[in-house]
């Protein structure tokens, strides 16, 4: 066979064999996206990624906040002006009542008490003398050596030296307390807060001395909305977390409910009691949690995670007859302790909810469901036709 003949040949079989690939290759192609389309067309979901809209007992809770202090507290003040002579107590110490905290000078305190008590010793002289004045007087008057007016004079100053004799005895008594007040003594057990004196300084009346706080029971002042108190009331339990102590859950008592709105925030301020007898917790501590308002009616719920917010219409992806849809519902009372909301409209009882956040889906793709829930989830999503 003639050489060029031979090349023909070669290339033709080339040629066929290159557009054989290429319609292979094309044929794969498009078999492959179909495929991918065929997959994208479809979602599949863990019986983990979807949950049940059933009915469940919901607690009725409110959030609460607010600014943890000593239930009882005592501001201690001067009420002798007098030099310091010793300071007994430091800041954070646990004192009992009627400890002595601190002493003052005693010596011009003193001084003024011998003087009322000289007060009082001419107070006592004068009236005896009076009296004895007008004892005489009135045995003078009976025989008629003297006159009425000098009677009543004499009767007067009986009655003047008796008002003295109570002024100086009055007296005494305020020189006597506060020779008493040079000892500072503590009126309630607790711990020292504050300390504003040093030996040697001279106090006036009034002065800041000390504080004390006593921690074993705390209060904590919470506002609740005027639209949620009707439903609080004495006793009602509130959990709440404290600022520093991580997950740990603490728990006060509603003790009083004051019985007026704040004009601005037109919410009512309610007192919690806290036991606190290790002195745990610390004034100014910052806390938050609910306030249990008891269980309401069992009613229709999902999990709040499984919720959408769609531009303040809330919204769940669900399984209705084997395909993804979307719902718009209607809410009502939450519990994010329990992490539920209640359902009033928009899904069927039972109706199965994804629970996973999905970045973009489609209404009307294709639901499959694995896990060992397969039938009761297939029968689930079927739905009534």
């Amino acid at each position: 066979m003639p050489k060029n003949k031979i090349l023909w040949a070669v290339g033709a079989v080339c040629t066929v064999a290159v557009v054989i690939g290429i319609s292979l290759t094309m044929g794969k192609s498009h078999a492959e996206e179909g495929k991918k389309d065929k997959d994208a067309a479809r979602l599949e979901f863990a019986a983990a990624d979807l949950t049940e809209a059933k009915v469940r007992p919901l607690d009725r809770a409110i959030p609460v906040t607010g600014t943890l202090k000593a239930l009882n507290h005592a501001a201690i003040k001067s009420k002798i002006a007098a030099v310091v002579k010793s300071v007994l107590v430091r800041e954070g110490e646990h004192v009992q009542a009627g400890q002595v905290l601190a002493t003052f000078d005693p010596n011009n305190i003193a001084a003024q008490l011998h003087e009322q008590q000289g007060n009082l010793e001419v107070a006592k002289a004068q009236l005896a003398l009076d009296e004895k004045t007008h004892a005489k007087n009135q045995a003078l008057l009976k025989q008629g050596f003297i006159s009425e007016n000098a009677f009543d004079s004499s009767y007067n100053s009986v009655a003047i030296s008796r008002a003295k004799l109570k002024a100086a005895e009055a007296q005494v008594e305020v020189a006597a307390d506060a020779v008493n007040d040079t000892v500072l003594r503590a009126p309630i057990s607790g711990t020292i807060g504050k300390r504003s004196i040093q030996p040697g300084e001279k106090v006036e009346i009034n002065s800041d001395l000390l504080t004390i706080v006593d921690l074993s029971e705390m209060e904590l002042q919470v506002a609740v909305p005027t639209t949620d108190i009707a439903a609080v009331a004495a006793g009602q339990t509130a959990q709440f977390h404290v600022d520093g102590f991580g997950d740990r859950l603490f728990e006060g008592h509603v003790k009083r409910i004051n019985p007026e709105a704040e004009a601005n925030s037109r919410a009512i301020t309610v007192f919690l009691t806290v036991k606190n007898p290790s002195g745990t917790l610390r004034g100014g501590m910052f806390a938050k949690g609910y306030l249990a308002l008891g269980k309401a009616a069992p009613t229709m719920t999902l999990p709040l995670s499984a919720v959408l917010d769609g531009a303040g219409q809330p919204y769940v992806y669900w399984i209705d007859q084997g395909k993804v849809a979307r719902a718009n519902l209607t809410l009502g009372s939450s519990d994010e302790r329990s992490g539920l909301v209640e359902i009033k409209s928009g899904l069927p009882m039972g109706a199965l909810v994804v629970a996973t956040k999905l970045d973009t889906v489609k209404p009307g793709t294709l639901a499959v469901i694995h896990g060992k829930d397969d039938a009761k989830s297939e029968a689930a999503t079927k739905g009534k036709s």
